[in-house]
C-alpha cells in the first residue's frame, strides 16, 4: 500500500497517484546533452518501478517574472535495488529530489566522491548540474522530486 505525503506543499497539488511504471524520468534533451559533455555514468535508467505524478502548479502570475508555460511538478518515484536512474544534465529545470525511503548512491559533477542520500536527505539540482543516480541497496529507494517544467511536460 502506498502512503499519500503528508508535507504542506502536498496541499497545494492536485493528487493524481497514478503509477507510470516503465516511463523515463529525466528528459531526452538532459541524456544527450550529458553524451555530448562526454560525461561518466550509465546512459540508460534503469529499475525505475514507479513514477506517481503528485500534480501540478502553473507558474503564470506567480511571480512577476515567472516563466510562463512553466508548472512547479510534483512527483514520486520508487526505485529498485539496482535501479539506475542515467546521468543527465540538467538545464532550465531546477528541482529538489527528498529521499522518503531507502538510499541512493548520487554522482555529481560538483561532488569528488559519490554522495549517500538517506531517507530524509535532499538533493538539491539546478542549471549546469551533471548526475546520475544508483540504488545500490537491497530495498527500494522512494524519492519526492520537485521541479519546474515546461506545462506539456508536467506528466511524468
Amino acid at each position: 500500500m502506498r502512503t499519500r505525503i503528508g508535507l504542506p506543499i502536498m496541499m497545494c497539488l492536485a493528487l493524481a497517484g497514478h503509477a507510470h511504471p516503465g516511463l523515463d524520468v529525466v528528459p531526452e534533451e538532459e541524456r544527450e546533452r550529458a553524451r555530448e559533455l562526454q560525461a561518466k555514468g550509465p546512459r540508460e535508467t534503469t529499475g525505475v518501478e514507479a513514477i506517481h505524478a503528485l500534480g501540478a502548479i502553473p507558474l503564470a502570475g506567480e511571480f512577476d517574472a515567472a516563466p510562463d508555460g512553466h508548472v512547479l511538478r510534483a512527483r514520486e518515484l520508487v526505485i529498485a535495488p539496482g535501479g539506475v536512474v542515467g546521468v543527465h544534465a540538467h538545464t532550465g529545470r531546477p528541482g529538489v529530489a527528498y529521499i522518503l525511503e531507502g538510499a541512493l548512491l548520487e554522482y555529481r559533477n560538483d561532488e569528488d566522491e559519490p554522495v549517500l542520500r538517506r531517507a530524509g536527505d535532499a538533493s538539491f539540482e539546478y542549471s549546469g548540474l551533471l548526475h546520475w543516480w544508483h540504488n545500490s541497496g537491497e530495498t527500494a529507494a522512494r524519492a519526492l522530486v520537485v521541479d519546474i517544467v515546461p506545462k506539456d511536460a508536467a506528466s511524468p
